[in-house]
């Protein structure tokens, strides 16, 4: 056990060990407590690569390094600021969370993955599980077990090369050295997620998911929520472009494309015998917009808005029985995302 913590409750587990929180028993306070087995440490030759790798990004966007060493029994302990409100992993709960909690936080985080670049290190793991939310609601990048300096070939180094897969960008899969945006894509990847949640992110069964991510099918471009507008999609699409050479070249630069899209709503989503309902509330005032099949391939497509969900009024100006789900899809997605953009109030 690392001297001069207490272990509390154990917060999470993977591959490369686990996070405890922990008592500081010299200051009398919580660190997040990452132990690490010397075996699954991916720099034999560094045990404390990872603290360092934190030191050297030191941001307010970045989790704060407190202290690291070797425990008792061997392994590697790096205590770090504790953060009770979690990971926008633990927040999303593989749903999706609103737009405009993924502008922010995905905006401070870059703010933070930008500064690391440029002190020259790569993060090589960015997913929803390492973007905590910190006491002022900011978020701020973690986990920097994968991080390493720019231009460091693992293999000439004998450091173990792990990937995570899911977010890893094609060229890399396919031989190249790992760069800053391979990092961008990986950012593309974590907001496509959070925009639209894991059930978008299936990987179909039997399929090699590498494969799909080279010929970007993988996440699927074309799929997203309704009531997700155009620029929106074209951001993301664009961080997650095949070609490294399309998509934005700093995270600085995705950050002020980020800023600039426009979320002024943020929709909830219900299925419905027959359709699918879609609640808001703005400005003190209540929305909800609904498609649901009245007959045959007859659907309706109504907007209510009120004061109150209880005060809720049809606005006949954006209500219609629409021939074809097609067609119907696309008169509820016209208004949700209208609302979105600011162009409806």
């Amino acid at each position: 056990m690392a001297a001069g913590f207490e272990r509390l409750e154990r917060l999470g587990s993977g591959h490369f060990g686990e996070v405890w929180l922990a008592r500081d028993t010299g200051l009398d306070v919580l660190r997040a407590l990452k132990i690490i087995p010397k075996d699954r440490l991916i720099n034999p030759s560094n045990f404390f690569q990872e603290a360092q790798a934190l030191k050297i990004a030191e941001h307010p966007n970045v989790v704060h390094v407190e202290e690291t060493g070797l425990s008792v029994d061997g392994s590697v302990y790096v205590a770090m600021e504790y953060l009770p409100k979690g990971s926008l992993e633990d927040e999303a709960k593989g749903s999706y969370i609103p737009l405009t909690r993924v502008k922010k936080l995905i905006g401070d985080m870059l703010r933070g993955l930008d500064h690391a670049h440029h002190k020259g290190i790569l993060h090589r793991d960015i997913k929803p599980a390492n973007i905590l939310v910190g006491d002022a609601g900011e978020g701020k990048l973690s986990d920097f077990g994968l991080a390493l300096p720019a231009g460091i070939d693992p293999a000439k180094l004998g450091i173990k090369d792990y990937k995570y897969v899911l977010h890893l960008a094609p060229e890399v899969s396919a031989g190249d050295p790992y760069s800053v945006v391979a990092d961008v894509y990986a950012c593309g990847v974590t907001m496509y997620r959070l925009a639209n949640g894991d059930s978008f992110f299936e990987v179909p069964l039997g399929a090699d998911i590498l494969d799909l991510a080279a010929a970007g099918k993988f996440p699927d471009r074309s799929r997203y929520r309704e009531f997700i507008p155009k620029p929106w999609r074209v951001l993301i699409n664009r961080a997650m472009n095949v070609d490294p050479c399309s998509r934005f070249q700093t995270a600085e630069e995705l950050r002020h494309a980020l800023e600039g899209v426009k979320a002024f709503m943020n929709w909830q989503e219900r299925a419905l015998p027959n359709g699918i309902r879609w609640s808001a509330g703005h400005d003190l005032r209540c929305f909800e917009v609904t498609r649901q099949r009245v007959g045959g391939d007859e659907w309706l497509v109504e907007l209510k808005k009120g004061k109150s969900k209880n005060s809720l009024r049809r606005v006949g100006s954006l209500c219609s029985v629409i021939h074809g789900a097609s067609a119907a899809r696309r008169a509820s997605a016209r208004i949700l995302q209208d609302y979105v953009l600011g162009r409806l109030h």
